[in-house]
């Protein structure tokens, strides 16, 4: 490093450290300020306002007063919220202010323009820009790695550049560690450092290190289907996770975190990437799995997360409901406390009458309007208890359809959501069987309700080679408004019938979506030695696309034992010998029975079970079976139960073993009792 460029950069950042010192001081000092204030008025508000409502004129004076201090209330939160964010975007940015630079020259008889690079943007008061935000337009030449002419876009202009120097910095608060002036991702040192250092029990961001393949999925042009296909440790939650924050940057104003929802498997997987997005400055989105999307719209399941629907089922379902003729069975009771408001021949009546339409959304949707009525009717004589009054009822008409509304909404709401169904029912019908899965259930409801979500906008699904074609025709047909971004490697899908990628390319087809498809095709998370063990399971064309940028590190190593008394002793001599390396041992089985039977095996000398709804530990040794290892990574993984009765020498078999040993980073074990699994043996 150069001496001179080195003094330099200490000293700018010296000057930006301090600069955001002063900010941080500033904001600090209108916070304490606007909560003075804010005591003061409180107090005014107290000692002043009078709760008047002697007359109508008096009422409504009150009732003014009251709005116009709400409003201030209202200015207030709006203001102090702001300056909280404000503050915490400057302590962010203290922990290290940028990680880059870079300098451009838009025209040729004009000097060059320096902009650093950090997880935020920053301004000083003359609102001279300190710091650009990484999403920001121009912060997009840093990850193109190109030196020289290249460009950017902003609002669908291009705009060329020369990029005179792309500098990258390692930055512990005001102190400036090291510099690189790098141009293509295998001369990287910042992440080559990032790649060696130990993993804990939270994804972190990877914004710094954000290579060029990655950058091209985080800033693709917004389109209805994005399938990210990557190979195992190739980035893609981490792309996923810096295109949700990317999305929520350039669209501040108009797209809100509850307009975001992310699929994830398990909850061990959502705890393990949950503090990203934060530490980005971003709030995380609706993040759900499977069964707690069924929960969450009141689907009745078996509790279970997976869901082996066919498609068939669901396609049988859209086409027979046109002309399947309603019965009275498909309905059910309108009750209100217990007590039936109107009985399943009402209903079946009120279909009746409109026979016109098949039986479907705007035949049940007319419905419930009608029986609305009917309820109203029959509910304008019963006081809260379900009783018949004798009496008339004082008051207005207004007054009475609050009454209504106030002690007889269940069974209005039960109307209003078309309750009145008996969704079961209908789709035992069309199946021709007793047993009706939650996504097939699902399915006929919203066939026949219309029910959805239109407010979302972007659905995420990660690992979606583990969800079947029929889970993604409920999501889709849930959330009809919504962009898809899936994510996900097809040697990782570890459950049969599953969906494949060319499915996924077919279903966009058929709704005339545009589909594109971008890969990931280098391994940042796996030493050349683990990569090269994945990867010889890969099919001969793919195999050759793979590349590890990590350097040389350990070999793999394999036994086979005879006997349960040379695996066991096998066993605990590995378990404390990873024990003793850096980072977190994962000792993965392939299911639970198997990791029940190692744990009583090990005895007192087992380590902790990792179980559906645990965090990970922050150090030491663990077990955990595949499906919740998925998507997370290890500095050290033994691989259990690696004989070729728990990964057969099949497709399902090579895909459960590719999955398991590409947890792996730094060190990998597999031990077996009885025969290797072909693969590795």
């Amino acid at each position: 490093m150069d001496k001179d460029i080195f003094a330099k950069e200490q000293a700018h950042l010296t000057k930006t450290y301090n600069k955001l010192l002063e900010i941080r001081e500033g904001i600090e000092k209108q916070i304490s300020e606007l909560n003075e204030k804010a005591v003061d008025d409180k107090n005014d508000i107290r000692d002043n306002i009078r709760f008047d409502y002697a007359d109508i004129e008096t009422t409504m004076e009150t009732l003014t007063e009251i709005e116009v201090w709400n409003r201030y209330i209202d200015t207030y939160n709006v203001e102090s919220s702001s300056l909280g964010r404000r503050l915490d975007t400057v302590d962010k940015l203290l922990q290290s202010p940028y990680f880059a630079e870079i300098s451009l020259k838009f025209d040729d008889g004009e000097e060059a323009e320096n902009y650093y690079i950090g997880r935020a943007a920053i301004a000083d008061k003359g609102h001279t820009q300190m710091v650009v935000d990484w999403r920001s337009p121009v912060a997009e030449v840093y990850y193109n790695q190109e030196n020289g002419p290249t460009s950017y876009s902003v609002d669908d202009r291009t705009i060329p550049v020369d990029l005179k120097l792309r500098r990258q910095f390692d930055i512990e608060r005001d102190k400036l560690i090291s510099y690189f002036d790098t141009q293509i991702a295998i001369e990287d040192p910042m992440l080559l450092k990032s790649l060696s250092q130990t993993r804990s029990d939270k994804m972190q961001a990877i914004t710094a290190t954000i290579q060029k393949e990655q950058n091209t999925v985080i800033r693709y042009p917004d389109v209805p289907v994005l399938l990210v296909n990557g190979i195992a440790g190739s980035g893609k939650t981490s792309v996923l996770l810096q295109r949700i924050a990317y999305l929520f940057y350039q669209k501040r104003k108009t797209l809100r975190p509850d307009q975001v929802c992310l699929l994830t498997l398990n909850p061990v997987f959502r705890d393990y990437i949950d503090d990203v997005l934060p530490d980005l400055g971003e709030t995380n989105p609706l993040t759900l799995t499977w069964k707690e999307f069924l929960d969450m719209t009141k689907v009745p399941s078996d509790g279970n997360d997976l869901d082996y629907t066919g498609e068939e089922s669901l396609t049988k379902i859209h086409e027979a409901l046109q002309d399947l003729e309603p019965e009275a069975d498909d309905f059910l009771d309108i009750r209100q406390k217990g007590k039936v408001v109107l009985t399943r021949n009402d209903v079946f009546s009120a279909v009746k009458k409109f026979s016109q339409f098949p039986l479907g959304v705007r035949l049940i949707q007319t419905v419930s309007d009608e029986l609305e009525a009917r309820a109203k009717n029959a509910l304008h004589n019963m006081d809260f208890d379900g009783d018949e009054e004798t009496d008339s009822v004082a008051g207005s008409e207004t007054a009475e359809d609050n009454r209504i509304e106030n002690d007889f909404g269940g069974a209005l709401s039960t109307i209003r959501r078309c309750g009145f169904v008996d969704v079961k029912h209908v789709a035992q019908r069309i199946l021709g069987s007793s047993q009706v899965t939650a996504a097939e259930w699902f399915y006929t409801r919203m066939e026949l309700t219309g029910e959805a979500d239109k407010n979302m906008r972007y659905v995420m699904i990660d690992e979606v080679q583990d969800y079947t074609t029929a889970q993604l025709m409920v999501l889709r047909k849930f959330f009809p408004n919504a962009r898809f971004m899936l994510l996900g490697d097809e040697f990782q899908a570890i459950r049969a019938g599953t969906v494949t990628f060319d499915k996924i390319s077919e279903m966009a087809k058929a709704d005339k979506r545009q589909f594109v498809e971008l890969p990931l095709l280098t391994s940042y998370r796996s030493s050349p030695e683990i990569t090269e063990m994945f990867a010889s399971l890969l099919p001969q064309e793919k195999k050759m696309l793979v590349s590890s940028v990590r350097r040389p590190g350990q070999k793999t190593y394999a036994k086979s034992c005879r006997d349960d008394k040379e695996y066991y002793k096998e066993l605990k001599s590995l378990i404390s010998d990873f024990e003793k390396k850096e980072g977190l041992t994962a000792i993965i089985c392939r299911d639970g029975f198997t990791l029940e039977k190692i744990s009583d095996g090990l005895g007192k000398d087992a380590p902790k079970t990792v179980a559906e709804h645990d965090s990970l530990p922050k150090s030491g040794a663990f077990l955990i079976e595949l499906p919740l290892a998925k998507g997370l990574e290890f500095d050290n993984v033994i691989l259990a139960d690696g004989d070729v009765e728990s990964y057969p020498d099949d497709e399902l078999g090579k895909h459960c073993l590719y999955t398991a040993i590409s947890r792996a980073t730094q060190n990998l074990a597999v031990v077996a009792k009885g025969e290797l699994a072909k693969a590795i043996g």
